[in-house]
């Protein structure tokens, strides 16, 4: 892997880890086996099962706090089937992250 995916999914990883941290989800995310961003996709839905399951509450703290859109929640919790919620809601939270990593990289280059 490059090292800039592998930079990437770092920032990713710690980013998600901070926003669980300050809803007391302690140890959530790791890198070191990760390889790509589909691992590190399938590591961070088996999480969100595993917090679903032990901290729903604080779970959706933590979505609000990574800032996800309240609209595609919603609609994603519509949905009648909820097995594919877990791989969907590591989806939009990646996608949140890479936005986050990619505006930190806009602004410290002086382009926003």
């Amino acid at each position: 892997m490059s090292d800039d995916k592998n930079t990437e999914i770092k920032e990713i990883s710690q980013l998600i880890s901070k926003d669980f941290a300050l809803q007391g989800l302690t140890a959530v995310m790791h890198t070191g086996d990760c390889r790509n961003l589909e691992e590190f996709k399938i590591y961070l839905t088996n999480k969100i099962v595993e917090l679903m399951d032990k901290n729903y509450d604080l779970f959706f703290k933590a979505l609000y706090r990574i800032d996800i859109a309240e609209e595609k929640l919603q609609k994603l919790f519509a949905v009648g089937n909820k097995d594919f919620v877990p791989a969907a809601l590591a989806d939009l939270i990646i996608e949140r992250q890479l936005q986050k990593v990619e505006f930190r990289k806009k602004y410290r280059k002086g382009e926003l």
